[in-house]
């Protein structure tokens, strides 16, 4: 080989080179995005309907396109996936008495000896909301990893919470109001097609007021917890299949 066929393999092949770091490149940075599953509608979705969030609903499917839209209204997202799930409001008492529906799900997804259990669930989280002229402190965005579907939303409005309470009010009605055991703080609450909405306000212990929004699609919880029912059931029975082979 000629020394300037030499010096034009080596042009090559740097060339192809840097092509593959670019690739590489590229790669790294969608991996978030390409993280999201994207799940198909369910078959026999219920129709949209109860409670939104910037026109999120029941039957909203998420993906990177969803995701993309909601960093441009919220600011950056932090992701995390395989999460726990907690649905307590106020305290359990409070929720074994008001809000029975929740008190069940909430013990079919949590073990009877308070272990930790991550569930196939996407978490979205949001801090610079007020960045972006939006009234809110904190925003948690929960769906279902199995059909992409909204499990439940956190919302921490800013301090003007009467003008969020106001709006519900004109929108879904007069909330149904309760007191908390120590009654220090008014708990409201909205049914929507069996969804649930509620809005707590209760002092912390710097004396300040925390105010809060939970939006819980309890149709897709409990079509989460019989998926995970049946996940089990499908387990125990391979299980039980390989311990009848070893013998």
């Amino acid at each position: 080989m000629t020394p300037s066929q030499q010096r034009n393999l080596i042009i090559a092949l740097l060339a192809v080179g840097s092509l593959i770091v670019v690739i590489f490149t590229v790669i790294a940075l969608t991996r978030s995005q390409r993280d999201i599953r994207i799940a198909a509608p369910a078959e026999g979705a219920l129709p949209s309907g109860g409670f939104t969030f910037f026109d999120l609903n029941r039957t909203t499917v998420l993906n990177r396109e969803l995701r993309q839209t909601l960093s441009n209204m919220l600011g950056s997202d932090a992701i995390a996936q395989a999460t726990p799930i907690d649905l307590t409001v106020v305290n359990q008492e409070f929720l074994q008495t008001h809000l029975p529906v929740l008190d069940t799900l909430n013990q079919s997804l949590n073990p009877a000896m308070g272990e930790r259990r991550e569930h196939d669930t996407i978490r979205l989280t949001y801090h610079r909301a007020e960045q972006h002229k939006m009234p809110f402190r904190y925003v948690e965005l929960v769906f279902s990893n199995i059909t992409g579907q909204p499990l439940y939303f956190i919302i921490n409005p800013t301090d003007d919470f009467a003008d969020s309470i106001a709006t519900l009010t004109a929108k879904y009605g007069p909330p149904r109001i309760m007191q908390t055991e120590k009654k220090d703080a008014s708990v409201r609450l909205w049914e929507q097609d069996g969804d649930i909405l509620v809005a707590t306000t209760f002092p912390r212990r710097n004396g300040r007021m925390s105010q809060e929004l939970r939006i819980y699609f309890v149709a897709n919880l409990q079509q989460l917890v019989e998926s995970e029912v049946q996940a089990l059931r499908r387990q125990d029975s391979t299980t039980r299949q390989a311990g009848e082979r070893a013998f």
